[in-house]
């Protein structure tokens, strides 16, 4: 008597039901994978999205009063663009010193407007070098740190951050 019949049979059934078993878990973890999983969403984006009115705000009146200046593209010598450089930065560092005043946020989300702030204040200081600059070496290119991986400026980042968050206004201004 041969008894490889039962046991072919056996470990065939059991070959198929452990491949039926497979076949359904993918498919269970691709539906899940595409149809139910919510993935994060950008990890610089704020849950408060009240502290980002607000932050929308102070900046499209910072960006409204620097759109009142003269153009400082346009101006007649280095030294008028200093001026008016000047002018802009301090209305930036005033609206800066708005944004940090904000309250509500998260703990996570105030760690990122913290970073965001810092970076705001390196591309303050970066204004300020280039607005000196001008008025003692002349008609020179404005000068933005580059961040310490080398990958971009601080302004690069800190634009970024202010797109995430739906806060246009608060772009670097682009007036230099």
């Amino acid at each position: 008597m041969n008894n490889s019949g039962p046991t072919k049979r056996m470990r065939t059934a059991v070959a198929r039901t452990a491949t039926a078993t497979l076949i359904i878990a993918l498919l269970i973890f691709w539906a899940w994978a595409f149809l139910l999983y919510e993935p994060p969403g950008n990890p610089d984006r704020l849950e408060d999205r009240n502290w980002t009115t607000a932050a929308e705000q102070l900046c499209a009146l910072a960006v409204s009063s620097i759109n009142n200046l003269p153009a400082a593209i346009e101006s007649p010598s280095p030294k008028h663009r200093a001026d008016v450089i000047d002018r802009a930065t301090l209305l930036l560092n005033k609206m800066v010193e708005n944004l940090g005043a904000l309250t509500g946020g998260t703990d996570r989300d105030l760690d990122l407007i913290d970073k965001w702030l810092d970076d705001w204040s390196i591309y303050l200081n970066d204004r300020s070098n280039y607005a000196h600059r001008l008025r003692t070496e002349g008609d020179v290119r404005p000068y933005l740190t580059a961040l310490p991986s080398g990958a971009g400026s601080y302004v690069d980042r800190m634009n970024g951050f202010a797109r995430v968050n739906d806060i246009q206004s608060c772009l670097d201004p682009g007036d230099i």
